[in-house]
Order: structure tokens, then sequence, then C-alpha cells
């Protein structure tokens, strides 16, 4: 296994066209730039809402193509709940904050939409530290995953609203978490992430939840994609019921990822996918099938 890796490695840095090579990380052409590169063109309005959702349609296809869900819906496990320690009793609302009315991921001006659910902390001093626990809490990933996007520079003077973030591109439901207002975000695209495993810190970055008015939250969304790879926001508050609580996160595959990302493309996949699935009691992954566009 040893030579393999090192023989992986060596081919990364002697990389010459090839067929074997995936091109998707060619010069130019990787979609995880081509994502960040997408949400800083919809939040500085640089791209009209048509363009903009021709390019995530296409970037999507692109990751669907490479990390097609091996789990039918039913088989899935129960998700882990997003902050360490805590559970169904620290989401607002009871669920009932969850609401689409003019939802468009692609024109920021339009806003009057939350199909998402705020997870509390109890900060009542508003310096990020939960004081029933007197610590930071962790942000952990909820499922099996790939870290799409990061954005880890937001400050006071920044006036959009996630703050900080994560996306995460999920391998078994075909969709994407987006992850907003961490204190810290501690991992970067390409990292691959299972149930626990700490993505970031909750906080208080983006333009309203730094307001006084806004308690200290996680902003989580989860967005389906549908056959043309059209985002559709899904209420997962039923999956928030059944999540494991965890005392402790994980650590994230930081490496592994942006060291094979240039190389042996089906390598990589290999590996992943027998880490993730190797204690799991699945006959066999079928890729859901898709309608061609």
């Amino acid at each position: 296994m040893t030579k393999l890796i090192l023989s992986v490695i060596f081919s990364v840095f002697t990389l010459k066209a090839d067929a074997s090579i995936n091109p998707l990380f060619g010069p130019g052409n990787d979609f995880f730039e081509r994502y960040k590169e997408l949400l800083v063109d919809i939040r500085t309005q640089r791209l009209t809402p048509e363009a903009a959702k021709a390019e995530f349609q296409d970037i999507m296809r692109l990751l669907r193509e490479n990390y097609p869900n091996h789990i039918p819906e039913t088989e899935i496990d129960n998700i882990v709940f997003p902050l360490v320690g805590s559970n169904l009793n620290a989401v607002g609302g009871y669920g009932r904050g969850f609401y689409v009315r003019n939802f468009n991921l692609f024109d920021y001006s339009v806003n009057g939409s939350h199909p998402a659910h705020d997870i509390f902390i109890y900060d009542p001093n508003q310096d990020c530290i939960d004081d029933r626990k007197n610590e930071f809490i962790d942000i952990v990933s909820v499922g099996h995953g790939v870290v799409l996007a990061t954005e880890k520079a937001w400050s006071d003077t920044s006036s959009y609203r996630g703050g900080n973030y994560v996306w995460v591109y999920d391998f078994e439901r075909g969709g994407l978490w987006y992850y907003a207002h961490h204190r810290k975000v501690v991992v970067e695209p390409g990292d691959i992430v299972k149930p626990g495993d700490k993505l970031g810190e909750v906080g208080r970055t983006g333009f309203n939840a730094k307001q006084p008015r806004s308690d200290t939250h996680l902003h989580l969304m989860y967005l389906a994609l549908d056959e043309e790879f059209t985002p559709v926001p899904k209420n997962f508050y039923s999956w928030l019921q059944n999540a494991k609580t965890i005392s402790k996160s994980n650590s994230a595959d930081q490496d592994e990822f942006r060291i094979f990302k240039a190389g042996s493309y089906e390598f990589l996949k290999a590996i992943t996918f027998d880490k993730i699935y190797s204690s799991r009691k699945i006959k066999a992954f079928k890729p859901l099938k898709m309608k061609k566009v």
C-alpha cells in the first residue's frame, strides 16, 4: 500500500496529459474554485441570475458525475446533529423557522426567505462561548461529503449575509449543505468529511448575525438537486429529530484529497469510498439515474 501511495504521489509531480487523469482537475478547470467564484459573482451581482444558474447547473453536473450518490435515501443512516453536545432542543422555533417564499440562490437582491434551520447556543453576552459549557461549540458535518467551498475572511466591515461559511456536497443524498455564521472555519475545499468531523465553531459572522438583536447560532440549509441540477430547499427537520448527538468532534481528512487531486482520480475515489463504507452493512451501491441534459 505504501508503494502504491508513493507511486501516485510521484505521478502527481510528473503529471502529463493523459486520458487516465480526470480532466476536471486540470488548470483552470477546478470545480471547487469555480463554485467559490460563482458564490462571489452572485453576491457582487457580476452575473445575471440566468448566467449564475447555468454555471451552477454545470458545476453540479460535474460533481454528480464524479461523486455519484451510492445509497438510496431509504437506506441512509441517521445524520449526526450539527453541534457537538447539542440536540433538537437547540433548533429555533421548534422547527417552524423554515419557510420558503421567494428563494432564489442566484439573485442576491431577493430576500425574505429562510429555507433553513437556526440552531442556537446559550450565549447571552454574545461572546460566542456557550455559557452553560464555558467553551466554543464545534460545528460538525452531519454526513459524508466533500467540502465544496469555504469563507474565512469575513470582517465586521463586510456586508454579506452568511459570514464565514462552509458548503459541503453530500455523497449519500446528492445535495448541498450550507453551514453559516462560523466564528472560525477549520476545513478547506476538497477535504473529505464524515459524520462528526469538525467544520468550524459557532459564531456571529454575517451582516444580520452580528447584530445585537440576533442570538448566536448556526444557520443550516440543505439544497436537494432536481433532475436539471436546480437547487430545491428541503425541510430537514425530521432528519434532525433522529440525529445522533456526539460529545466530541473528529478531524477531517485534510490532506488526502489535495495530495491526489491532480493525480489518479480513480485511486482517490476508491480509497475514499472504501474508508467511508467499509463498516457499513450495505450489499450494493447503485448510482441514482440521471436525466440527460
